[in-house]
């Protein structure tokens, strides 16, 4: 056998138009340099919620310091004075007798604490915890409160004739001795 030196040639034949395959997946767009107009618009209405949102914010605050500090119609208490419905009350620390605890809460322009009534005087219980206070209750010739009313919705537990000023506690009215050096509590109208 022999092997010529023969070539085989074949002809291809391509399209002269491309085909386009579609392709339905979403294709980047080109990106321009310049921002549309819708991102413009973005921007501007979060900056205008900012200001928005800042002045009422500047407007709250000041509204909120005038109320508080500045208002010299508004009720309020005094610093270190509890705050009740239409009365501030002081709990003190310190403790003194009778007689100076009552001159005490008049230089404050208060009073011992008179109570009203058995709802005022269980919201009291409840800061008083075990201690003994000074209230506005004597008894010259009945108990009676500093204004010369008549205590009439309780009833204050006494062991002794000598026991003649009025004490509060958790456990309610007692009398005690007005030399006792005591905590005490102020009353007075909300300014």
């Amino acid at each position: 056998m022999e092997l010529s030196d023969s070539a085989l040639y074949s002809l291809l034949e391509l399209p002269t138009i491309p085909q386009v395959h579609k392709d339905h997946r979403q294709q980047p767009k080109e990106s321009s340099s310049r921002p549309s107009l819708s991102c413009y618009v973005a921007t501007a209405l979060g900056l205008l919620t900012v200001i928005l949102v800042s002045l009422l914010l500047y407007q709250w605050i000041l509204y909120k310091g005038s109320s508080y500090s500045t208002c010299a119609s508004c009720p309020s208490c005094p610093d270190l004075w509890m705050r009740y419905g239409d009365y501030c009350y002081y709990f003190s620390v310190e403790k003194n007798d009778w007689n100076s605890s009552l001159e005490f809460c008049l230089a404050k322009d208060s009073h011992l604490l008179m109570l009203t009534d058995n709802q005022e005087m269980s919201l009291l219980k409840n800061f008083l915890h075990n201690d003994f206070h000074w209230v506005g209750l004597r008894n010259n010739f009945g108990w009676r409160w500093e204004d010369g009313s008549a205590l009439n919705f309780s009833r204050v537990y006494s062991n002794s004739f000598v026991q003649t000023c009025g004490t509060i506690s958790k456990a309610g009215l007692q009398a005690s001795s007005c030399e006792v050096l005591l905590q005490w509590v102020c009353k007075k109208v909300r300014l």
